[in-house]
């Protein structure tokens, strides 16, 4: 009567443990997936940032770079190889890994490091805050990522606008180390693309529609544009009838200009709910920041804050909005571009109208309504300034940790050497001083790590770094020179122009480095041992209430010792019978058993396995009984002594 019901009881808990390791499996090939499409996520965001890089480059300092320059290096990013850290680094991947860990691990001492570089006048420092966001916090895809460059744009604001004498010109100047960051982490943000498309899109459409006129409002330059038939209707020029005709069509451009901004600022304020936390964030911890600072006034604060979201957030995105997504198949022609950009200097102008002396430009700014741009940065200052930086409401790669850095040669380079010459310097703290001598003091000497591939890794030439990418052919001469040694009895003169013309066409894809950032083994999600989850569940419990450590203390077994004991001797008594020959169906049992153990995860430890060893030996009808005993399984199916 009982060992048909033991078998039974073997045969169903090897159906749940054979059905259990199936859903193992499946769990760890999903988490590979997702790890695999996690890693393209990384490459695919790192090389769409360094293109963005590469295109503001372009516009902003055409006279550095050239067009055709741009274009190869372009190219060269979409063919750009991702290739292991220990390939190029050896043995010395570990260390660099370590430093870049414990750097990113940092933030305090990031923003020293990054304020001490400008003070210094850092060539390489602009390249430098590029590798911060770009490599160091990996575009902040993850929400880890993103917390640590908050918190460095909080040290930065402590650390650089608090400690300068004219904050407000530092951050209009938009060459500062917390305006670099803040541009390219706005710019990233999922947030504020949505909030911008949802501010944006329909006023700019509706700007579309109806750009008849350039809508001037300076009276010198009304008639630049027009046509010479149109210039005949206002008469000779200096004559009464032309400055009143000139005069109504400013007022006639004022009118629908007043109406344009006071349409943008009504979308604005009618989405300020879906204003990006972390932005606020920012901008709250400026405001706190800066008001306790005894030569700033609170009004010049308040301007601070509202030109850091127009000039560098909002205003940017009214004149280009097709590169940050807000329209995608609308052209805009010459006169709406010029009619954006009019928009977006009066919303500038109406955050520093306090300021402005122009008596013209205040008797237009008088048509507006000051007080919508104060209202608006109301809203975004006004909860409560928090020290810990907001996590992200839609987190879609929860349970993930990035654990490796994506970087290439020559920024690893040069952000060691940035670092050692910081530390050089004289405008750290002690502190931070000993902080970076214990960061960089297993860190080789550059010299040794060009000398390993200085001709095999193509990232070591000067113009594959974004950020420090030549404008002039003379870096690029000695690399055609070495490629075109065969071409001696050419003159010299047609050497280096065709070489240098070689040396843009035959420049290999750049390489990035992606070197491990040593962090140890983490627990998958769904692969968590029993144990595991009962001591949660436990700790989970002993937080409610404290009844769990009396239960222990008046000698009640444990929860989760139990549950271990109980399951490894059932594991027990449905493997006996498969080692006697007198057993039913003991072979069918017998090859699920070997089934199930070669499926089962390959991470058990030794306890597991000496557990799983005595499992294999031979039960006998005394330790049999001796189990049932110990688990009450006798009482249960109604055996008594």
């Amino acid at each position: 009567m009982v060992k048909p019901d033991i078998h039974t009881l073997a045969h169903h808990l090897k159906q749940e443990r054979l059905y259990v390791a199936s859903e193992k499996q499946l769990i760890q090939r999903l988490n590979s997936d997702v790890l695999k499409t996690a890693e393209r996520l990384y490459r695919a965001a790192w090389i769409a940032k360094q293109q963005r890089i590469n295109l503001d480059r372009l516009i902003l300092t055409s006279a550095e770079a050239s067009p055709a320059e741009c274009c190869q290096h372009a190219k060269m990013l979409e063919d750009t190889q991702f290739v292991d850290g220990y390939k190029t680094l050896g043995f010395q991947e570990t260390i660099y890994g370590e430093f870049l860990a414990r750097l990113r691990d940092n933030p305090r001492l990031v923003a020293s490091c990054l304020v001490a570089g400008e003070r210094l006048n850092q060539e390489h420092t602009q390249g430098v805050i590029h590798t911060v966001f770009t490599s160091l916090y990996g575009n902040c895809i993850m929400q880890e990522d993103e917390s640590y460059l908050l918190q460095v744009l909080r040290y930065l604001i402590e650390f650089e606008l608090k400690e300068s004498d004219n904050p407000r010109r530092l951050l209009r100047r938009g060459t500062c180390a917390f305006s670099i960051l803040f541009k390219l982490f706005s710019e990233g943000l999922y947030s504020a693309k949505l909030f911008l498309t949802a501010t944006l899109h329909e006023p700019i459409m509706q700007l579309l529609v109806e750009d008849e006129d350039h809508l001037e409002t300076d009276p010198a330059k009304v008639t630049e544009r027009l046509t010479p038939a149109q210039q005949e209707r206002f008469g000779e020029k200096g004559s009464e009838g032309y400055k009143q005709r000139v005069q109504a069509a400013v007022e006639a451009n004022e009118a629908k200009l007043v109406a344009l901004v006071n349409k943008f600022i009504g979308y604005l304020k009618q989405n300020t709910y879906c204003f990006p936390h972390s932005l606020r964030w920012i901008v709250s911890q400026m405001y706190k920041t800066l008001s306790c600072v005894e030569r700033l006034e609170v009004g010049e604060v308040r301007t601070m804050c509202t030109d850091l979201l127009l000039t560098c957030f909002i205003c940017p995105a009214i004149v280009n909005p097709e590169q940050y997504g807000i329209i995608s198949d609308a052209p805009i022609n010459e006169v709406a571009r010029f009619n954006l950009m009019q928009v977006g200097q009066h919303l500038q102008q109406l955050a520093m109208a306090d300021d402005d002396a122009d008596p013209r430009r205040k008797s237009s700014l008088s048509k507006f309504d000051k007080s919508c741009v104060a209202a608006f940065l109301d809203v975004v200052i006004g909860g409560r300034a928090v020290e810990t930086p907001p996590m992200s409401s839609m987190n879609l790669l929860e349970g993930l940790s990035r654990t490796a850095v994506y970087i290439t040669h020559n920024q690893l380079l040069v952000l060691v050497d940035f670092v050692r010459s910081v530390m050089a310097g004289d405008h750290l703290r002690e502190e931070e001083h000993m902080a970076l001598e214990t960061l960089v003091a297993n860190v080789p000497q550059n010299r040794t790590v060009k000398s390993n591939s200085l001709e095999l890794t193509p990232s070591n030439t000067p113009q594959l770094s974004p950020a420090t990418t030549p404008a002039n052919k003379k870096n690029r001469l000695p690399i055609a020179a070495a490629r075109s040694r065969s071409r001696t009895n050419i003159a010299q003169e047609g050497e280096a122009e065709a070489s240098s013309q070689e040396s843009l066409q035959e420049l290999m894809p750049e390489e990035v480095l992606v070197i491990s950032l040593g962090t140890g083994p983490q627990t998958v999600p769904g692969m968590m041992s029993e144990n595991e989850v009962l001591n949660l569940q436990m700790a989970d419990g002993a937080q409610g209430d404290g009844h769990a450590d009396d239960t222990k203390l008046h000698g009640k077994p444990d929860k989760t010792l139990r549950f271990s004991l109980c399951s490894d001797n059932l594991e027990g008594i449905s493997e006996g019978p498969s080692n006697r020959s007198n057993s039913v169906s003991s072979l069918d049992l017998e090859g699920e058993s070997v089934s199930e153990l070669g499926a089962g995860p390959s991470g058990s430890n030794g306890v597991e396995a000496l557990q799983l060893l005595e499992h294999e030996q031979a039960t006998t009808q005394d330790n049999l009984d001796d189990k049932l005993r110990k688990f009450e399984i006798r009482d249960m199916m109604g055996l008594t002594d």
